[in-house]
């Protein structure tokens, strides 16, 4: 059948076709009529794979575009998570390292402060004005000058011991005051 499709006959064959008496053994084209069919199934065949293959171009170019984005993406994450924990890292030297530093300073303000603090706990301080005292009344009472001392002198010699210890002791009644005398250091 693919012979007679083709317009081959073999020298054996002597039976003519219906469809041959009308058509002659050649065509429009100069070829016989089963090679026009064979350049029409060619031609038909590469319109179809040209169809086919701008069809597969256009998937894969989406599909190869779709994977571009997906791999896009993907590395955008990574790398913004890899920035963040950098981020993290530098953030808690930097926390650990303020830390330090803030522990130092509080340190050396603190043995500064115990410094200060022990010298001012070995001077007098006035009673009255809290300036530093250099006249001595009693045990616990001293004066930065002879007018604090006049001046907080009535609340201070209800409690005064050295007037106690005047009125009891030689000096006398009438000697109770207070006193004048610098105190030593």
């Amino acid at each position: 059948m693919l012979k007679d499709e083709l317009g081959m006959h073999d020298g054996n064959s002597a039976v003519a076709h219906p469809e041959d008496a009308n058509h002659s053994p050649d065509d429009d084209d100069g070829y016989p009529k089963g090679m026009q069919m064979f350049v029409e199934l060619q031609k038909h065949w590469l319109s179809e794979l040209q169809c086919s293959r701008e069809k597969i171009l256009v998937e894969m170019t989406e599909k190869l575009h779709q994977e571009f984005l997906s791999d896009q993406q993907k590395i955008r994450t990574e790398l913004l998570t890899e920035f963040k924990q950098e981020l993290d890292e530098v953030r808690t030297n930097l926390e650990e390292q303020y830390r330090n530093l803030l522990n130092s300073e509080i340190l050396q303000l603190e043995n500064a402060h115990r410094r200060e603090l022990t010298t001012v706990k070995k001077k007098q301080w006035c009673w009255h004005c809290e300036n530093e005292a250099v006249y001595f009344c009693c045990w616990n009472t001293s004066y930065c000058s002879q007018q604090c001392q006049h001046d907080h002198w009535r609340t201070h010699r209800k409690y005064c011991r050295r007037r106690t210890n005047n009125r009891d002791g030689a000096a006398g009644p009438g000697r109770a005051g207070p006193s004048n005398e610098p105190m030593e250091q």
